[in-house]
């Protein structure tokens, strides 16, 4: 019969580089001058004596974590010994916390702003493993989970990806397709029947197509990105349930027109842009105006996108240029800048040069 507790206690340091854990034991006198291999799948994370009091750090690069198996706790001894059943071990700290996040608490501990973990090395690591964990998570969990993941590789610098991350990318596009689909194909359906649409369906489809559509411009995979972006702005009427997805609706119609010109679809990409450009009304009329100061500062960043879209319709020459009155003036340009979306940074990184290069030959920056 276990008697005997031992407590490891592991929690992030606040410092830039891999996640760094210090990593304190609990444990009886008797196993003073035993040493503990913490492990996470085949990987050590560290070797420990089991003094108590002893306080350790460990490195972990949790990009480095792929499947599933990479997730389970190994408690060993330094011969390699599985020593799990010998005590009651008690793993505590914000770290064991991000491994073992349940869907009941996903929402607070990985995607609402204000409860969420702070460190971004235990948001990858919960939202990575919480979606290997629970594939039979409802669609909104695992939707979620990969939009995290995706923002996090869209936050650094286009440019600064290592052969790891760029694993990390492929792995999420790969996953990212089948689950945006899920999410349409659950909004189509209660279209279909004439039964209320889900908030958050429409929320998590579109936010992770729009995510996903940028990440696929890393590599140039412009049909892929198209998908994407389409995949987002077929839910632009439907922005009345989900207001929060408003200024994503209009940033992906702008990206969706320009590539659809670019891969000679003239007649999407007009389509697009229109969208973006006639999508103002119903996002103005969905919000309160009155709720907070931040639901105007997202309109602003609305009409700025949806003013690029209408400039890209005359540089494109995807409508007729009427003179009088006046529809554009001369120095008016596309200007990316101009559009809160991460394409700005990913042309200014050198990703998409064919993409670049059609801007510029159509008036664009």
């Amino acid at each position: 019969m276990i008697s005997q507790q031992i407590e490891i206690h592991a929690t992030p340091e606040d410092r830039k580089g891999p996640l760094s854990l210090v990593i304190s034991v609990r444990s009886p006198a008797e196993w003073s001058g035993r040493n503990l291999s913490l492990r996470l799948g085949a990987r050590e994370l560290v070797l420990m004596p089991l003094q108590d009091g002893n306080t350790v750090r460990a490195v972990l690069d949790v990009t480095g974590l792929q499947g599933r198996e990479d997730y389970v706790v190994g408690l060993q001894d330094e011969a390699g010994r599985d020593i799990s059943g010998e005590a009651d071990w008690v793993l505590s700290g914000l770290f064991f916390e991000a491994l073992r996040v349940t869907p009941a608490e996903f929402l607070d501990k990985v995607q609402l702003h204000h409860s969420r973990f702070r460190s971004q090395y235990l948001l990858e690591l919960a939202a990575h493993g919480f979606y290997l964990r629970h594939p039979e998570a409802e669609f909104v969990l695992r939707g979620a989970a990969l939009t995290i993941l995706s923002h996090r590789y869209l936050e650094k610098p286009a440019d600064s990806l290592d052969p790891q991350e760029v694993t990390r990318v492929t792995w999420l596009l790969g996953q990212a397709r089948p689950v945006v689909e899920e999410g349409a194909a659950l909004v189509r359906a209660a279209e279909t029947e004439d039964r209320r649409v889900d908030w958050r369906h429409v929320r998590w489809t579109v936010s992770l197509a729009t995510v996903a559509a940028h990440l696929s411009l890393y590599d140039e995979s412009y049909p892929q990105a198209l998908l994407f972006f389409e995949l987002a702005t077929r839910h632009t009427h439907l922005v009345h349930y989900a207001k929060v997805s408003a200024l994503n609706l209009v940033i992906c119609a702008f990206a969706e027109g320009l590539i659809a010109h670019l891969l000679s679809r003239p007649d999407q990409a007009r389509a697009a842009l229109v969208r973006g450009v006639e999508a103002v009304k119903p996002i103005v009329q969905a919000q309160n105006l009155m709720e907070n100061v931040w639901v105007l500062g997202d309109l602003q960043n609305v009409l700025r996108a949806s003013r690029q879209c209408y400039i890209a319709l005359l540089r494109l020459g995807l409508i007729e240029l009427r003179v009088t009155p006046p529809m554009i003036d001369d120095s008016m340009q596309i200007e990316v800048g101009e559009v809160r979306s991460p394409l700005q940074r990913i042309i200014m990184a050198d990703r998409v040069p064919t993409l670049a290069r059609h801007l510029a030959q159509h008036g664009g920056f």
